[in-house]
């Protein structure tokens, strides 16, 4: 009930906000949108004592990151309006054919929508003031620098002598995915006082890169804070009859390979290793088996097909979801499994054996996934049976040393050392404090 009551405030809060920012369009006054704003903000740790308070741009995964900075660190207050309210403004004024031609990398190297940019701009300039004075801010902070909707923040808030600040919520991709990912960002330019990263990977490919306004004195390496929890706080024992896949497309996961790689083999793959799970939990109804997909519902849709395609009665101890708490799921399972994902990381650091399907020999010339010089750390299956045996003798697939595991996640997480929340605040009130010489 309670959580029912929640979700039709919740609506209540987002149908009223959405109203005050089209009022306020219609009639140029930008004092609405920022009643809006007000309205729809959150604050994260209202008890924080500090004197410095972020307004954040939310974003799913970004919106974690805050989270954790504001347990972990908490010597920032934190204020939370999501980037959906940004947007109706945004397409307020930049919208008709020649808007869909817009990108991250041309908004700033060609001058489509030129008039409707400029009048985001001016009307933001207009709003900045007053909606610094409503929320009380000393910066902005943002989870991504392409945001096509941020470019104009990012501009009035230096202009205002306000930090704007992203905290990149990439990077955690394949060390063989650099180069390819560096030809998306081409023409990309970042506003802004401060980019912190995840990595030392990610930073240098971008300043080699030369991505405007990206520099080594304003691209600071943080780690991923939302991951901090798991070196601070105990992790406890798990259940030893329960394990989770993290389901996946093979579309999401080779985007960056391409045609090097023959989708319909790849994704037969995909589809086989989602069957082997729910087979797994047909014949051992002694185990929770859980399958958690991404939010959007052509994922979960993904899973229900799979399901449908091979079994023809409900399994009761599978459960298929898109809500479920990843940090949970895999603190109390005995393995977890999925491909190339971040979830497979935080299961290492959670002491837990990991298991993914096999693709390298169908990628020449560059790593199928994270673990490639690390080969220890993971468990393949080939067949259900290979996985079958991993699970029910899970004890026995520790197969890495302590160091091997260190290793690995100072390469994509810069120091695991539950202090990526600490040093993303510290780099936040420096370029606070430096903004205010």
């Amino acid at each position: 009930m309670r959580i029912l009551l929640e979700k039709i405030r919740y609506k209540i809060k987002e149908t009223s906000a959405i109203t005050l920012i089209k009022v306020g369009l219609f009639l140029n006054w930008p004092w609405l949108a920022v009643a809006a704003f007000w309205l729809a903000s959150g604050k994260v740790n209202p008890k924080c004592k500090s004197q410095y308070t972020v307004l954040c741009m939310g974003r799913s995964i970004f919106v974690e990151d805050v989270k954790a900075m504001a347990a972990y660190g908490n010597r920032i207050k934190y204020v939370i309006v999501w980037r959906t309210y940004l947007q109706k403004i945004y397409e307020h004024f930049i919208n008709g054919q020649e808007s869909k031609k817009i990108t991250e990398e041309n908004y700033h190297t060609h001058d489509f929508c030129k008039k409707g940019k400029q009048d985001y701009y001016l009307y933001l300039k207009r709003m900045f003031p007053l909606l610094r004075r409503a929320l009380g801010f000393d910066a902005v902070l943002g989870g991504n620098f392409g945001y096509l909707d941020q470019q104009e923040l990012a501009r009035v808030c230096e202009e205002a002598g306000v930090p704007f600040i992203v905290l990149h919520k990439e990077g955690l991709v394949r060390k063989g995915d650099f180069k390819t990912l560096i030809k998306f960002v081409e023409g990309k330019r970042f506003i802004g006082s401060r980019i912190l990263l995840y990595n030392s990977m990610i930073r240098d490919a971008y300043i080699e890169a030369k991505i405007s306004g990206i520099k080594e004195e304003n691209a600071i390496v943080v780690g991923v804070p939302r991951l901090d929890h798991y070196f601070l706080e105990k992790i406890g024992e798990s259940g030893e009859k329960q394990i989770v896949l993290f389901s996946f497309w093979s579309t999401d996961k080779f985007f960056f390979i391409g045609e090097e790689i023959d989708s319909s083999v790849a994704q037969k793959r995909v589809d086989d290793f989602h069957r082997w799970v729910m087979e797994f939990a047909l014949r051992h109804p002694d185990f929770k088996v859980i399958i958690k997909t991404k939010v959007a519902t052509h994922y979960v849709d993904y899973v229900d097909r799979v399901f449908k395609d091979n079994f023809k009665e409900k399994i009761d101890n599978l459960i298929i979801t898109n809500s479920a708490d990843p940090k949970k799921l895999i603190k109390g399972s005995a393995a977890v499994l999925g491909f190339s994902s971040t979830t497979l990381m935080e299961a290492i650091m959670a002491k837990k054996i990991i298991i993914s399907p096999y693709f390298s020999d169908l990628i020449k010339g560059q790593p199928a996934d994270h673990f490639f010089e690390y080969p220890n750390l993971i468990n393949y299956a080939k067949s259900y049976d290979e996985m079958e045996k991993i699970i029910l003798n899970f004890k026995d697939h520790y197969n890495y040393t302590e160091q091997e595991k260190i290793d690995f996640l100072k390469s994509y997480l810069y120091m695991p050392d539950g202090k990526a929340s600490f040093r993303a605040e510290e780099a936040i009130i420096k370029a606070i404090e430096e903004s205010a010489c």
